[in-house]
C-alpha cells in the first residue's frame, strides 16, 4: 500500500505517462529551490520527484543550508501511515461494486490495451480484473517507474524525510494519506476512464516521456516542467483542478501560517505543485509574499 500511496503523489508531478527502459537518467541535479520571505519569517519550498534512480544526484550546498535552517519538514501526506488502514481504503475506494469487473465497464479495444500495457510492465493483468480504472491506471504506472529503475526509496521525499529523522526535527503535513488517495477515489467513471486510457496510452506509445520530465527537473527547467504537466493532463482536464489547482488552494492557507509562525519550515512536495500559472508560487507572489526563485 505504501507503493500506492507514493504512485498517487507521483500522478501530480509526471501525469499519466510511462517510461523507455532504454532512456537515460542523468548523473546529476540541480533542482528547484524557492525562499519565501515576509517579516523577517523565511520558509523554503522544494519541488520534489518521488521515485528517482539512484544514479541521479541532487543534493547541493544551497539545499543542504535550507534544510540545516530548518526546525520543522513538511511534506504532502505522512507515508509510513498504517498499512491496514490503507487496506481498508483501497477495499472501499479502489474496488468495483456489485461483481462488476473491467472487462464489464470498458470499451473492448481500451481493455485489451489495457491487458497488454500491464504484460509491457511486467503486471499481471488478472491482478486489475476488480480494481476500479484509476486504480489500474495507478498501478500501471507504478510498474511502469519499477521496471524502469525508478524508486521511492532514493525519492526527495524518502531521503529528506530519513535524514530530518536522524537529526530529531519536526514534521508536519498538508494532509493524510487517506485524504490524498481519496482525491481519486471521489472520480466520476468518465474520468477515471479517461484517466486508464491515457495512462495505457502512455505506456504503449509514449515511453519518453518521465525522462523528459526527469531531465527537466534535473535543469531547473519551469517552462519545460510547466509544459510537460500540462501536456499530461490535457486528457483528463478534470485533474488538473482536483489534483493540482484545488489541493494548491488549499494548502495555501497553511503555508501561510507556517510562514508566520517562529520557526523556519522546509517543504517538499512535489514540483508540479510550484511551477505554472496555478502553482503555490504564483498563489504566494500574488499575495505579496518576496519569493526568491524562478
Amino acid at each position: 500500500m505504501r507503493w500506492i500511496a507514493w504512485l498517487a503523489a507521483l500522478f501530480l508531478i509526471s501525469a499519466p505517462i510511462a517510461v523507455a527502459a532504454d532512456a537515460e537518467a542523468p548523473e546529476t541535479a540541480t533542482p528547484l529551490l524557492w525562499t519565501v520571505e515576509r517579516g523577517g519569517k523565511t520558509l523554503y519550498l522544494f519541488g520534489s520527484i518521488h521515485l528517482l534512480p539512484p544514479q541521479t544526484k541532487w543534493k547541493r550546498e544551497e539545499i543542504d543550508r535550507a534544510r540545516e535552517a530548518a526546525q520543522v519538514f513538511v511534506f504532502e501526506a505522512p507515508l509510513d501511515e498504517g498499512g491496514s488502514a490503507m487496506m481498508r481504503f483501497v477495499d472501499e475506494g479502489g474496488k468495483l461494486k456489485n461483481g462488476e469487473t473491467l472487462k464489464d465497464i470498458l470499451p473492448s479495444q481500451l481493455h485489451e490495451d489495457m491487458e497488454a500495457a500491464a504484460w509491457k510492465v511486467q503486471y499481471p493483468p488478472k491482478l486489475l480484473a476488480t480494481v476500479r480504472p484509476w486504480l489500474a491506471a495507478v498501478y500501471l504506472e507504478l510498474y511502469a517507474y519499477l521496471k524502469a529503475g525508478f524508486s521511492s526509496y532514493y525519492g526527495i521525499d524518502h531521503v529528506i524525510e530519513q535524514e530530518a529523522k536522524e537529526r530529531g526535527a519536526e514534521f508536519a503535513y498538508f494532509e493524510s494519506m487517506a485524504e490524498q488517495l481519496s482525491y481519486f477515489a471521489r472520480l466520476d467513471r468518465k474520468t477515471e476512464i479517461a484517466y486508464l486510457k491515457a495512462t495505457v496510452k502512455g505506456v504503449l506509445e509514449e515511453p519518453e516521456l518521465p525522462f523528459e520530465l526527469l531531465n527537466a527537473w534535473a535543469k531547473g527547467d519551469t517552462a519545460q516542467l510547466s509544459r510537460l504537466i500540462d501536456e499530461g493532463f490535457k486528457d483528463v482536464p478534470q485533474l488538473r483542478g482536483q489534483l493540482l489547482v484545488a489541493r494548491n488552494r488549499k494548502w495555501l492557507p497553511q503555508v501561510r501560517r507556517m510562514i508566520a509562525s517562529d520557526k523556519t519550515h522546509f517543504v517538499t512536495v512535489g514540483v508540479g505543485h510550484l511551477v505554472g500559472r496555478d502553482s503555490l508560487i504564483a498563489m504566494l507572489r500574488a499575495k505579496g509574499y518576496k519569493v526568491t526563485g524562478p
